[in-house]
């Protein structure tokens, strides 16, 4: 019998150590094949960033061309139109065993064709059209700005999903790498150990034999002894358990003829278990399982039955729920004798803390990746500094690389290392918070970073950090400057042009209009009736247009005009401007209020302009029988303020609003920006005299002064144009 014992254990022995071969062999190629899926990923995303690379030099490209006409700027165009199906195909390959990137994949490439549509469309409207960029061409422009989001969304999907994918891949290269050879260790340590088990167990079976006999007569001895010890046992046990915080049920298995565990009965329960069943500790002795709180399907039938079966404790958190709340325990299972153990404790408050901590660590790491920023902390006890995930990505490092402070200087611009030594010198010693504008590089190309710092002096030196990105920002505000300036000059020559031509037109108009008096002053006999006729329609038209370029002169001179800043007294100016169109004022029966208006800095001549617009209009667009009234208001309000009302962001802190209200027949508010626009009319020129510049004087005005005008109406009850100026002179 021994002999046999020892051959199956020998046995055993050998086919252990098979096994182990078999395991080592399977770690070592899931390690292999997790290096090459890695790779995989890092390809996907590249291609995925180099497509969003390529359809953004289109996209450069044909704004170069819609701006300069000039072909050169189609270069890249022409070659992105060249590689992007290549570089699709090649993505294509790479995700054709994942549907859902596949997905995202087959929605990148509908986007790219739709993006070539609408700039082939660009093109042929700027070949076409003599206008630098008309309605059609900007609508064009917004679609393909919609289309370059939807674009940029997708590939953010893709390198998302892919980045995902990426880090379990890399969790697991890393466990691999670890535990394999560790692995390996083991399993030879184990068949170590199992042939020094197989010669220790022969020599231990026949000393055990000997030893038990001895054994056996002194237990019986001892066991009147225990049996009192064990009565005070249970006293006691019980007193701890009933006065114990967590909840505590001892069950024996109830099995079937066939030896199939079918229900557990309790023989234990402490009294916090007794509350969690709502039955009293002496009746919930001796009661099934299922009867008291599970159904015959029950997962956590399962779990006790697995249990009591294999001998293997289980730990879980377990969530119960009835008609007024939902709790969550955590649930330990132990087997004893034919049966088992549980202990539970409520945990519902720790579960609701983690999750609500769970949740703000992911909101935080969301917006570091959405603003491109990253954050870190030094602590002076242990010179450690701890880095957020977004700076990592940052600065392209690695979590599990060392951090110091010589990671900061590692890609720094050589001409920025001194000013970023220095700045760092002075965070550590200074107690006030710090910032600094400096460059890194990084893949070949210069980032620019803004790093800011705030020391927290509690026992000891502790530094926050915060570094952002700005590389975008500094470019959009290079591009931003040279357009401002292309914008200025463009002005500049506009208002030139109209100036200039304006002013050449006066005189051949005059002429017409004096040669066209004569005509009709010596020869309207034989011109006859139809003849006066034409030559009054004439005069009407030269008329009209004499008033348009008188108009036109007007808005260039308020463009050209340099202002002249004073405190002004817009009460007193208001005043001037009534009694100017006294004769209007008379013939309409118009009437005005005028509130209290804060002083401000600006241009009289411009501001008395800007009022005498304003006011004409608000006298002239008066509904049939209804006498005009105009009441204006001003009062001072902050930036808040006006971001809540108007939806603006201005720069400064305090402002003047000015409030010109009518009674008149009011617009669509659809037409709140048109009115605006240079010889823009929303009525006839036989219903209301103008030219429909007076409104396009008042916004040049206003931007003169760094302002902001718009206009609230509803038609048929009057209309309120709405002036912000600055309270104080910058």
């Amino acid at each position: 019998m021994k002999a046999s014992y020892i051959r199956l254990l020998f046995l055993g022995i050998v086919i252990m150590l098979l096994l182990l071969s078999l395991a080592t062999y399977r770690s070592l190629n899931n390690y292999m094949e997790e290096v090459r899926l890695i790779r995989k990923s890092i390809h996907i995303m590249e291609t995925s960033q180099l497509v969003l690379s390529t359809i953004k030099d289109a996209e450069i490209g044909h704004r170069g061309f819609q701006l300069t006409r000039d072909t050169i700027y189609l270069k890249p165009y022409i070659s992105a139109a060249t590689l992007l199906p290549e570089q699709l195909k090649v993505l294509e390959d790479l995700v054709k065993n994942n549907p859902v990137q596949s997905k995202n994949v087959d929605s990148l490439h509908v986007l790219i064709k739709n993006q070539f549509l609408i700039i082939s469309s660009i093109l042929t409207n700027v070949q076409r059209s003599t206008l630098y960029m008309d309605r059609f061409e900007s609508l064009l422009l917004a679609r393909g700005r919609e289309n370059m989001g939807a674009i940029r969304e997708v590939v953010k999907h893709i390198v998302d999903n892919e980045q995902r994918v990426f880090q379990t891949r890399v969790n697991s290269e890393s466990d691999y790498k670890i535990w394999t050879p560790l692995a390996l260790l083991v399993y030879t340590f184990i068949a170590l150990v199992a042939v020094i088990i197989l010669f220790t167990r022969i020599v231990k079976a026949l000393k055990k034999s000997e030893i038990a006999e001895k054994l056996l007569s002194e237990n019986v001895k001892e066991l009147k002894t225990e049996v009192g010890i064990r009565k005070f046992a249970q006293t006691t046990i019980k007193n701890i358990l009933d006065n114990s915080l967590v909840g505590i049920m001892a069950f024996k298995s109830v099995r079937n003829e066939a030896g199939v565990i079918e229900d557990f009965e309790w023989v234990l329960a402490n009294d916090i278990s007794a509350k969690f069943t709502n039955i009293p500790q002496q009746e919930l002795i001796g009661k099934r399982l299922k009867q008291v709180i599970f159904k015959p399907t029950s997962d956590l039938f399962t779990v006790y039955k697995d249990v009591v079966e294999t001998g293997a404790s289980k730990q879980f958190e377990k969530e119960f729920k009835n008609d007024e709340e939902s709790k969550w325990y955590y649930i330990t299972v132990v087997k004893l004798e034919d049966g088992f153990v549980a202990t539970f404790s409520d945990v519902t408050a720790q579960k609701l803390q983690l999750a609500l901590i769970e949740e703000r660590e992911v909101l935080l790491k969301e917006a570091e990746a959405l603003a491109q920023m990253g954050s870190w902390k030094w602590t002076e006890n242990n010179n450690m500094l701890v880095w957020s995930d977004g700076l990592y990505k940052i600065f392209d490092k690695h979590k599990n690389e060392d951090i110091t402070w010589n990671s900061f200087l590692e890609n720094v611009h050589p001409e920025d290392r001194l000013l970023l030594e220095d700045f760092f010198h002075e965070a550590k010693t200074k107690k006030n918070s710090l910032s600094v504008d400096y460059r890194i590089i990084k893949d070949n190309h210069v980032h620019y970073l803004s790093l800011t710092v705030k020391p927290q002096n509690i026992h000891t030196i502790d530094i926050l950090g915060a570094v952002i990105d700005i590389t975008q920002r500094k470019g959009y505000e290079k591009q931003l400057e040279q357009y401002n300036q292309e914008l200025k000059r463009s002005n500049e020559d506009l208002e030139q042009f109209a100036y200039v031509a304006s002013h050449d037109l006066q005189e051949p108009l005059r002429k017409i209009r004096a040669f066209g008096d004569r005509l009709s002053a010596k020869f309207s006999e034989q011109l006859g009736g139809q003849g006066a006729d034409y030559i009054l329609r004439m005069q009407s038209a030269a008329a009209r247009m004499q008033s348009l370029i008188e108009d036109l002169l007007s808005f260039s001179r308020v463009s050209r005009q340099e202002a002249e800043y004073k405190l002004l007294d817009s009460t007193t100016i208001l005043k001037e401007v009534w009694d100017d169109l006294d004769a209007q004022v008379k013939r309409e029966d118009a009437s005005i209020g005028i509130g209290i208006i804060p002083l401000f800095y600006g241009d009289k001549s411009q501001i008395k302009r800007l009022f005498q617009n304003l006011i004409t209009n608000a006298i002239k667009f008066h509904r049939p029988n209804v006498k005009p009234v105009i009441e204006v208001r001003g009062s001072v309000m902050s930036r808040v303020e006006i971001a809540t009302e108007l939806g603006i962001n201005l720069p400064n802190e305090r402002f003047i609003r000015i409030s010109v209200k009518d009674n008149g027949i009011g617009f669509d508010k659809q037409y709140t920006e048109k009115i605006f626009n240079i010889f823009q009319r929303l009525n006839g020129r036989t219903a209301y005299e103008g030219t429909g510049i007076g409104l396009a004087i008042c916004r040049k005005i206003i931007a003169n002064h760094n302002g902001y005008i718009t206009a609230k109406s509803v038609e048929g009850v009057g209309s309120e144009f709405i002036v912000i100026l600055q309270k104080d002179l910058i």
